[in-house]
Order: structure tokens, then C-alpha cells, then sequence
């Protein structure tokens, strides 16, 4: 895990990474939520060298 001086860094670019990936071209919502999901995880292996668990959950609003 990031070190904590770093946790907001982190987070902000697994943000960017999933609003990347959910303003992408119009898809299904189970190729929205992998795309997601592989962008998230992108950015968590980057920052740890580990390839996490990464679980992704659409909330219709």
C-alpha cells in the first residue's frame, strides 16, 4: 500500500483512471464495469508491484 503521504495521489489517480474508463465509448454494463476494473487495478499494480483484488460496483442513481 502507498506509504501515507501519498494515499491522496493514489487515490486520485485510481479516480481518473475510472472516469476514464466509464466515459469511454457506450458499452454494457458488464464491459463498463471490467473496464473499470482493469483501469483501477492498472493503477494499484503501478503504485504496489501487486496485482490486487479489484471488485467494481455500478450504482444506478
Amino acid at each position: 500500500m502507498p506509504v501515507e503521504d501519498e494515499r491522496e495521489a493514489f487515490v486520485d489517480e485510481m479516480r481518473e483512471a475510472a472516469e476514464q474508463a466509464a466515459t469511454g465509448p457506450a458499452r454494457d454494463e458488464e464491459k463498463l464495469r471490467e473496464a473499470i476494473r482493469l483501469g483501477v487495478r492498472r493503477v494499484a499494480t503501478d503504485w504496489t508491484g501487486k496485482k490486487p483484488v479489484v471488485d467494481v460496483m455500478l450504482v444506478k442513481i
